[in-house]
């Protein structure tokens, strides 16, 4: 399909009059009257060049390049529609709105302001009616007659907008008013600026409105939500379902809950009657008509709603829509939660052209560009934009109040600022609520409306980053026990008065947090009334004894949900272990630290963990055994293979005897013997000792671990492919219900299943491993997969084939700051970019391999120099190229790396037939082909015999 037409587009939308009516009155028939009308509208658009766009139920929306053929094409849809005969009654009538701009194209469809008003140009017409915008009337040609129906208010309560009728010759001309607010009984106000986003909510909330059974709807969330910008777009959506109108009814500057009817009285414009109240008056007034009335801010004058609920009682058509930042309570209510804002995904490269469709940036660069004209989202500041978004937590009052800031900070410059969100954002328009004007405004009117005590438990929660359970709530909050049970209530009014949110943790249980804007004014609160250090330290100690409860758990339990609930509590964390920093607390620091050093490495907190580790170690003035083994972990990989770390880590664990440890210990050992020294047999060794201590002890973790790498050991090592693929269906009948066993044995036997020949199986082997490792939140290893992805398409004889996978792993491995094996992925990276002919982009991951490599990580050191030695062949430097190739095959010689040696020996032989040098190509040859054998590697042991037999053919250079 091609593209659709960019730059000054021509929009088109359409949509049958009385669709619902046709339905009910035609029945079975309506589907081929449908098809039907479809058919004639498709035909017109496509013979003017209309782009469809959508066709979906009884719209379409169309795109041209010109104007002028918009037009014709709507003209000739309508006279099509108007002299097709159509069976009965059953008549189809189609309403049309034309709207010029420039939307901008984002995967096949449009986006922006331009899409919705053009839907709002169609919306306000009538069935044979084909209204035009003033922005598309001014590109028409003078033969095209054009009505001018005045200024009108559209649905999306903006200023007046021009519109005119397209007159057909021999066709209707006169039709109904147009369905704008000025035809309708409402005192809605104009808006100053365009409704962003709020797609799903507006429909979301319009579904419930229609409703039969739904004549109370609230909307319910944080200040600065929009719930107010909410509910006067869906009152103006929903305007034309009511006969007597729909009002807006403003209770922000009223305190009293008694002046609730009055003001709801005045709004609709009664007096009052002698000899009766204000609100008699009112429910009289109400009791036979169809209304909505949108009560705006009903927070603070809860007291009226027994008064509401009176008058839904007693008018039947009535129906009330209200903003509140707690639910009413009132039978039959359905209370919606306005969330905040779509916000960007920080933890993918931010891309310009998909940024600047999330709905908060949207909204950032609409309001940025009514201060500064020339604002854009560029790929220069598109990073800052979004992180910004992220920051301000999606609240659009906080984004409008910090949009404007652009006339005088880049992003850049307004992003480092928000730590102090609540003095930066400041300065909305004069003509709003004196509290909306300021986000502390905002947050301020929510607080004074607490309880004592709910006050109290506010600005404690603040303590904590990305909320708390319960029980860390009464352990952090109620130090003293003053609060009691009455600490559940406490949270649960703060969730109703939306202060406070809730969500379930990874395990299901109940979790609150703030929205980090709200959470500054708590810890602003703390700090005032002298408590912020005291909360800090008890935040801090209960954060290490529940990292600790957790560790210890998850030692003979379900691993993957430790895994899980550190997530939950990784922000927690981080703010405890800044407190132990600032406060020099070591033996905290080292508490953390030792605890949670298997998180870091299993989810890939690196360089992070290492850090902290190394700080805890030297403020804590000692060196614990579990404190060793997490440093020379976590060093290990960050390409630093220190062996003598592992040993002394090794000893402390003996020391203790602890089996745990002792298995952590010997897995460790083992990695750097075989997966950076590439002495498989003494690393096997390791592996085994690691393996019983596990199963003593009864460690999962651990046990998986160690039979992963005797797994690996099949691969690299010198045990034949058949004996690995045995090793591995033994292990897999040994896995019981133990899914990280399981997806090892998948993930291992995958290249060895490749090294038989057998490539479908080992892709699905590979496919099922790599997802059960994700699923288990082992995110390194799961990465780390790419590496056996490249061994089997390498062995399918495409390598290739593998570089998107080994792409992804680079970068996630790179964003972990790990290099152990980033280093080792670089150099396939490089392999697999040299045999598709991409020399360039392979030198420059080869560079990366040789500068992340640490220099005894053997199979690394190989990689790196047989891919520059294969870049260095095709640009004609043999002499560089072979001793780069020699390197790689003497580093090595002394190791058991069966395939990897083979593999740096047909390098080799590449390179000498490269220049000429057959004869000694050829015993290279017979040496990587003994290898090949002795591995069991058939793929292998063709393609060097494949390679010979071609060398015996080529006549000889001498």
């Amino acid at each position: 399909m091609a593209d659709p037409p960019s730059g000054t587009v021509t929009l088109l939308f359409t949509d049958i009059e009385g669709s619902t009516r046709l339905l009910q009155r035609s029945g079975e028939a309506y589907a081929g009257l449908l098809a039907e009308h479809r058919r004639l509208l498709r035909e017109a658009f496509e013979r003017f060049g209309g782009h469809v766009l959508d066709s979906e139920g009884d719209a379409f929306f169309v795109a041209f390049a010109s104007a002028n053929d918009a037009a014709s094409a709507a003209a000739e849809a309508q006279r099509a529609l108007a002299e097709h005969e159509w069976p009965g009654t059953h008549e189809i009538r189609v309403r049309m709105g034309l709207h010029t701009g420039e939307p901008r194209a984002v995967d096949g469809r449009y986006v922006g302001l331009d899409v919705h008003h053009a839907a709002r140009v169609m919306a306000a017409g009538h069935g044979g009616q084909v209204l035009v915008s003033e922005s598309t009337r001014a590109l028409l040609d003078e033969r095209v007659r054009l009505r001018d129906l005045g200024s009108h208010r559209l649905k999306d309560l903006s200023g007046t907008q021009r519109l005119f009728q397209l007159e057909l010759e021999g066709m209707p001309t006169e039709f109904p008013p147009l369905k704008t607010l000025d035809n309708r009984v409402t005192n809605l106000p104009t808006q100053p600026n365009a409704f962003i986003g709020r797609t799903r909510e507006l429909a979301d909330t319009q579904a419930l409105l229609e409703r039969d059974d739904v004549r109370l709807l609230t909307l319910i969330g944080t200040g600065g939500t929009g719930k107010t910008r909410l509910a006067l777009q869906l009152a103006a959506a929903v305007v034309d379902q009511f006969d007597h109108g729909v009002f807006f009814v403003s209770l922000a500057p009223v305190r009293d809950w008694e002046l609730v009817a009055p003001t709801i009285a005045r709004t609709l414009g009664l007096r009052e009657q002698p000899g009766e109240s204000v609100l008699e008056t009112l429910t009289e007034y109400l009791r036979d008509r169809e209304l909505l009335l949108l009560l705006d801010n009903f927070e603070q004058v809860l007291a009226a709603t027994p008064a509401m609920a009176g008058l839904l009682s007693s008018a039947p058509g009535l129906r009330l829509l209200v903003t509140s930042r707690t639910p009413l309570r009132l039978r039959g209510e359905r209370a919606y939660r306005v969330p905040q804002l779509d916000v960007p995904d920080l933890r993918r490269p931010a891309v310009a052209a998909e940024v600047a469709d999330c709905e908060s940036v949207r909204l950032f660069v609409e309001r940025a560009q009514a201060a500064a004209v020339d604002f854009a989202v560029s790929d220069e500041n598109v990073e800052a934009v979004a992180e910004i978004c992220v920051r301000l937590d999606g609240l659009p009052l906080a984004i409008e109040l910090a949009a404007p800031r652009v006339r005088t900070l880049t992003p850049p410059a307004l992003l480092r600022r928000l730590d102090q969100r609540l003095t930066l954002l400041t300065g909305g328009a004069h003509d709003l609520d004196e509290r909306q004007r300021t986000l502390r405004g905002t947050i301020e009117w929510s607080y004074d409306l607490l309880l004592a005590k709910e006050k109290t438990l506010f600005a404690r929660l603040g303590v904590f980053v990305g909320g708390c359970r319960l029980e860390a709530a009464e352990a952090v909050c109620d130090p003293d026990g003053s609060f009691g049970p009455e600490l559940l209530d406490g949270l649960d009014s703060l969730v109703q008065k939306s202060l406070v949110r809730q969500r379930a943790d990874s395990d299901g249980e109940p979790r609150f947090w703030m929205l980090e804007t709200i959470r500054e004014f708590a810890v602003e609160l703390l700090e005032s009334s002298g408590e912020v250090g005291d909360a800090c330290a008890r935040h801090a100690a209960w954060t290490a004894e529940e990292a600790e409860r957790l560790d210890a758990e998850s030692r003979t339990g379900d691993h993957p949900a430790f895994l899980a609930r550190v997530d939950d509590e990784y922000a927690n964390v981080r703010e405890a272990i800044a407190w132990a920093r600032k406060a020099g607390d070591g033996e905290l620091l080292l508490r953390l630290a030792t605890t949670l050093w298997g998180f870091w490495s299993m989810r890939g907190y690196v360089a992070e963990g290492r850090r902290v580790l190394e700080d805890a170690l030297e403020l804590g003035g000692r060196r614990p055994a579990r404190a060793l083994l997490g440093l020379s972990t976590l060093r290990v990989m960050s390409g630093e293979s220190q062996l003598e770390d592992a040993e002394e880590a090794l000893g402390a664990a003996e020391e203790i005897g602890d089996d745990f440890s002792l298995a952590q210990a010997w897995n460790l050992l083992g990695r750097i013997q075989g997966g950076v020294f590439g002495s498989m047999a003494p690393a096997e060794r390791a592996w085994r000792q690691a393996l019983s201590f596990a199963e003593r002890g009864g460690y999962a973790a651990e046990k998986a671990e160690s039979i992963g790498w005797l797994l690996n050991s099949t691969i690299f090592g010198p045990l034949p492919a058949v004996d690995g693929i045995a090793r591995s269906k033994e292990f897999q009948e040994l896995a019981g219900d133990d899914p990280t066993i399981e997806a090892w044995c998948c993930v291992e036997r995958s290249v060895l299943e490749a090294m038989r020949g057998e490539f479908k199986l080992a892709r699905e082997l590979l496919a099922d491993g790599s997802r059960a490792l994700a699923d288990a939140g082992l995110n390194v290893w799961a990465a780390n997969t790419a590496q056996e992805a490249f061994l089997i398409e390498s062995l399918a004889g495409a390598p290739e084939a593998a570089t998107e996978v080994l792409r992804s792993s680079y970068t996630t491995l790179d964003q972990m700051g790990e290099r152990g094996f980033s280093s080792t992925i670089a150099g396939f990276l490089a392999q697999a970019l040299c045999a598709q002919g991409a020399f360039e982009e392979a030198a420059r991951f080869s560079r990366a391999s040789e500068i992340a490599a640490a220099p005894d990580d053997v199979i690394s050191q190989m990689l790196w120099r047989t891919s520059r030695a294969r870049i260095l062949a095709e640009q004609g430097d043999l002499e560089r190229a072979e001793a780069l190739a020699r390197e790689a095959v003497r580093l090595g010689e002394p190791t058991d790396l069966l395939n990897t040696r083979a593999d740096a020996l047909f390098d080799l032989a590449e390179v000498l037939a490269s220049a000429g040098r057959r004869e000694e190509a050829l015993v290279v040859l017979d040496e990587a082909g003994g290898l090949y054998e002795k591995k069991g590697n058939l793929p292998g042991l063709e393609r060097a015999l494949s390679l010979a037999a071609e060398l015996a053919r080529a006549p000889s250079s001498a």
